[in-house]
């Protein structure tokens, strides 16, 4: 399994403290990833980067690769691994990685484990976008665990689950283009002929 990280200057000290943090504890997450029925053989902490604190540095950069290689590993089937990007509020890195096919980035800005919780059970989040400068590195902690630990439920009374549905229909958007029937792109032409005959008038 492959942990790919992340992050700009303004969650440059929590990327690093994570990655100690997981390099650390990985046979402990190891070993409780097995009691809870995952057959994971390893843990590999990637980082993209930054490598160094600069005020002036740009997430785009750092979070497009990796997402990129965590979009890469679901084309081929490796869809067991997981990223966790960093920033100042966590949106405008999930903006970036969420550019990406295959790709479900959650954004974690507040210290609720129940959000981060449901990101996995519900929503098959496979990137935790962290918003640095809300969270404390305790919480962090607590939430890389919950994020790693938990399951998608994808099955429900022996049956595909309403989530597994739901992503499914998430996952559609990404296999096709979407675009409006000529009958809806007509309808909105006329609706702003009309406003702009109302301004006129």
């Amino acid at each position: 399994m492959k942990i790919y990280l992340a992050t700009d200057h303004a969650g440059f000290q929590l990327k690093e403290d994570i990655k100690l943090f997981l390099e650390v504890n990985k046979d402990d997450l190891l070993i409780e990833m097995t009691k809870k029925g995952r057959v994971i053989q390893d843990i590999e902490i990637i980082d993209f980067g930054a490598y160094e604190y600069d005020e002036s540095d740009d997430y785009p950069k750092y979070i497009s690769m990796a997402a990129g290689a965590l979009s890469s590993d679901i084309y081929i089937g490796k869809d067991e691994n997981l990223a966790i990007i960093f920033g100042g509020s966590g949106q405008g890195e999930a903006m970036v990685a969420d550019k990406y096919k295959g790709i479900r980035a959650g954004v974690i800005n507040n210290e609720n484990i129940e959000l981060v919780k449901l990101l996995r059970e519900h929503n098959n989040a496979n990137i935790l976008s962290f918003g640095a400068r809300f969270i404390s590195f305790d919480f962090a902690k607590e939430a890389v665990n919950t994020f790693l630990l938990t399951k998608f439920i994808d099955k429900e009374n022996g049956e595909n689950s309403r989530h597994k549905r739901r992503v499914a229909e998430i996952e559609d958007f990404n296999q096709s283009e979407i675009s409006l029937s000529k009958e809806s792109l007509e309808e909105l032409n006329s609706l702003e002929n009309d406003k702009i005959n109302l301004s006129v008038n």
